[in-house]
């Protein structure tokens, strides 16, 4: 199998933008390619968009425009647009594409594999960002990092494939040996963080001090916790602590994208955090009164916003 050369984008908002910006400082325009649909495109081109304040020079292309597959496709959109952004990417998709989803959550992998070879997925997630998207420019002062595994031995050399690249690229990146673990360790933080900044319509510095914020975001945590017991994961105190930790190290004045959202009365992505925990805590009866609260009031801020 010939080694990765083209990455085809679909996303251009915080994650897609920081991710996109390093592929390209380190490869030819014409191998990063992002794909959207014309009227993205056109206001891409002629508004710019800017990482930094610097202005990315990006290869945009056509959601229906016929080419040679990528050899690697990285989904960056919102969760409640993936099944779109599917269709997309159809003609990005090759027999031999390895494909990675930026996305938040738990479940999007699930999603992509009814739409393509579940052994070309691999399971990421994207972790250690501060970035802050304001219309079209985004401020970040640590781009963070994808983490990535196998999920069967089969998979391993499809792992190192995207490994000897993102080397290549001097792109940020870690091989998790129990991805899924990890990816529920990254779902357990944004369950808590994420919302809970959300909902105070505040910033890092929120939860980054001892106060009823700090509190309602570990209490939220340790529901994931309990929750990962049941679905066979089985985190752990010590690894919610280390997580907590992450976030003292973000910029104060970032923002995790759900908070952006609620301040820029959009669709927020509450349905993949607190809507998830409900749902399988329903299942196995499982109290989870904390994030049961989460979810009411920000459907009710989403609601209020129209």
């Amino acid at each position: 199998m010939k080694e990765i050369e083209s990455v085809a984008i679909i996303g251009l908002g915080a994650v897609g933008i920081n991710f996109a910006h390093c592929l390209r400082k380190h490869l030819p325009k014409e191998q990063v390619r992002i794909v959207a649909d014309q009227e993205r495109i056109h206001r891409y081109q002629s508004e710019g968009v800017y990482y930094n304040d610097i202005r990315c020079d990006f290869a945009y292309v056509s959601d229906h425009q016929k080419m040679e597959a990528a050899d690697l496709v990285i989904f960056a959109t919102k969760a409640y647009a993936l099944e779109d952004a599917i269709l997309s990417m159809s003609s990005q998709i090759g027999n031999d594409t390895l494909i990675m989803s930026a996305i938040n959550g738990i479940t999007s992998e699930t999603i992509l594999a009814e739409h393509v070879p579940a052994e070309n997925i691999l399971y990421t997630i994207a972790q250690g960002m501060d970035a802050t998207k304001t219309n079209n420019r985004v401020i970040c002062h640590h781009m963070g990092q994808l983490c990535f595994g196998a999920v069967s031995d089969a998979q391993i050399p499809k792992v190192m494939r995207v490994a000897r690249f993102f080397d290549r690229c001097g792109f940020p990146y870690t091989i998790k040996k129990d991805i899924l673990h990890h990816q529920w360790g990254k779902f357990m933080l944004n369950v808590g963080l994420n919302q809970v900044v959300a909902l105070h319509r505040g910033t890092y510095a929120s939860i980054q001090q001892e106060g009823e914020a700090r509190e309602m975001m570990i209490s939220a945590m340790r529901e994931v916790v309990e929750l990962s017991a049941y679905e066979g994961i089985h985190l752990r105190e010590e690894e919610l602590e280390e997580w907590l930790a992450s976030c003292d190290h973000l910029d104060e004045n970032g923002m995790p994208s759900m908070a952006q959202d609620v301040l820029a009365k959009r669709q927020t992505e509450v349905e993949l955090f607190a809507g998830e925990v409900c749902k399988r805590a329903k299942h196995y009866g499982m109290a989870c009164p904390i994030n049961e609260a989460l979810y009411r009031d920000l459907k009710e801020i989403e609601a209020q916003a129209g």
